[in-house]
This record gives C-alpha cells, structure tokens and sequence, in this order.
C-alpha cells in the first residue's frame, strides 16, 4: 500500500522485481502476470537449450577426438603405402634395368622392349604414388603460416629442378622477388616445383622452354605469376586440370601422373591463399598465386 518512490526504492533494493499497487487494477494484474509466465518459460526453454548445447558439444568433443583418431590412422596409412608399395615397385624396376642392362645378349628387341616398358610403368607407378602421398599429407598435416622470403623459395625451388631445366635447356628467369608473404616455405617450394615442372614439360618439342616468374603486390595480397610459351589450355578444360589424376594429353607426348596441379591448389588453399590462370592455345599460359601479404 506504500506508493511513494523512497518506497519503492527500498523494495528494489531489497530485491523486489516488480509490484501490484493497490487498488487492483486488473488489467493489469493481468498484464504483469502474463510478463512473469511468459518469463518463466523463456528460462525453462533456455535451460532446456544449455542442455542440448551441453550435449552438442560433448558430442562434438567425441567427433572431434574421433576424427583425429582417423587422421593418425590416415597417416600410419599413408608410411604403409611409402614403404609397402613402393618397396615392391622399386624392386621391380630395379630387377627390370638389371635384365635389360646385363642380358641384353640373351634377349632379343621385342623382349629387351617389354623390359623398357616394364620398368617405365613401374617408374610412373612410384611417382604417382609419391604424389598421392603428397596430396594426402597436404589434407592431413598442421601447415602453420609464417613469413617465407620468395627469393629463397625460388632458389630451392630451381634446385629441385636443376635436371629437368638441364634436360630440356630451357630458361627459367625471375624478378622482383625480394618480396616476403605469409606461407610455409616447403608447401610453396612444392606448388612453384609443379608450377615450373608443368611449364617446362608441356612445350612443343621443337620449342625451347622459356619460363618467366615475377610478383607484384595488390593490396593485402601478393601475386606471384608463372608464365611459359607452351602449349596453352583451352578455356572449357581451365577448371578440369586442378582435379586429381585429370589429364588433358597422352602420356606418351607429355608425360605426367596428372596430380601436379591438384597439389598445386590444395596447397594454396592450405595456406589461405588463392589461384587462377590466363592462356591461350597455343600461346602459353600465366600462372598466378596470391599469398596474405605481411602487415607493415
């Protein structure tokens, strides 16, 4: 029955939350016990909803522990193939070369050709698997992000392929790469090794391979280009040569597992960064990969 403010006040101060005044009106009392119910359900309901979230991240926890379970297993696979596969495939191109090389006289050409191809299709066989395991790992291993210098990259990268530019004596010349990036230095030595790989291989056999690799910064990004005087990707199959064992041309003309790209991107998204391209039949193809510039 005490009405005035100073009363109320002491009412909230004692932990009052609300008050019917009197005389009733019940209107309302209506009103203010409709507000209280209506409360009280919106409590129940998110009790009711800490709960499932409770079990929804208890259940997430046993996914979670469930899919690294899965993942170690992936790996453990992954050593199983290294050694159990290849080890057989080794020895059958070594025992190959060792008959076509040491009895050769007591072979004649057809059989000495079998040997070749044999040892051949062993040879392509290992690698495809190495490139397999390589993609595999991409999906599965912890990639942390740091600032990588693109000189170094490069460096290692052309290291790597020392044979292949020597076989085909192609060029491969670079600038503007003093630049440094957010990356992981032996991912990207990998995706520039496929990128230069592919843009040697994939030339006319009476052109010699040139390759031309700079950067350029664009904002918060830096875009590292590949280009080549190849024989160039029509634009219908742009999309197509990213994905797994996708191969455009026969082996036989230009030779490859048709994984290469796919590690390529599978890379670069790791990584969080982004991949396209420009060609022309005929007339080459640029390459290019972004990567997170560094903050200054």
């Amino acid at each position: 029955m005490s009405t005035t403010d100073a009363d109320l006040f002491k009412g909230y101060s004692l932990g009052a939350v609300d008050y019917i005044l009197t005389p009733i009106v019940p209107e309302v009392l209506r009103t203010k016990v409709g507000v209280f119910v209506e409360v009280a359900k919106q409590k129940r309901e998110l009790a009711r909803q800490g709960d499932a979230l409770r079990a929804m991240n208890e259940d997430l926890k046993e996914r979670a522990r469930a899919l690294t379970e899965a993942n170690k297993e992936m790996e453990a696979f992954s050593y199983s193939i290294a050694h159990d596969l290849r080890a057989p495939l080794r020895a059958m191109e070594g025992l190959t070369h060792a008959l076509v090389e040491d009895y050769a006289q007591h072979l004649d050409e057809t059989a000495q050709e079998y040997g070749r191809r044999i040892r051949q299709a062993a040879q392509r066989m290992d690698q495809m698997i190495r490139e397999l395991l390589t993609y595999s790992q991409l999906n599965l291993a912890d990639l942390p992000v740091a600032p990588v210098r693109l000189d170094h990259i490069m460096k290692d990268m052309l290291a790597q392929l020392q044979h292949d530019i020597r076989t085909r004596n192609a060029s491969v010349t670079t600038r503007k790469l003093r630049n440094s990036a957010c990356g992981h230095h032996a991912i990207l030595v990998q995706v520039f090794a496929n990128l230069v790989s592919n843009a040697i291989k994939f030339v006319p056999q009476d052109r010699t391979p040139k390759v031309h690799i700079w950067a350029e910064p664009r904002e918060e990004w830096l875009r590292v280009w590949v280009e080549d005087n190849g024989i160039g990707i029509a634009p219908e199959h742009r999309d197509r040569i990213f994905r797994v064992f996708e191969r455009l041309h026969n082996s036989e003309h230009y030779p490859g597992t048709g994984i290469g790209l796919a590690i390529v991107r599978k890379g670069i998204q790791r990584l969080g960064g982004r991949l396209g391209l420009e060609s022309e039949e005929g007339a080459g193809t640029k390459f290019w990969v972004e990567l997170q510039a560094l903050k200054p």
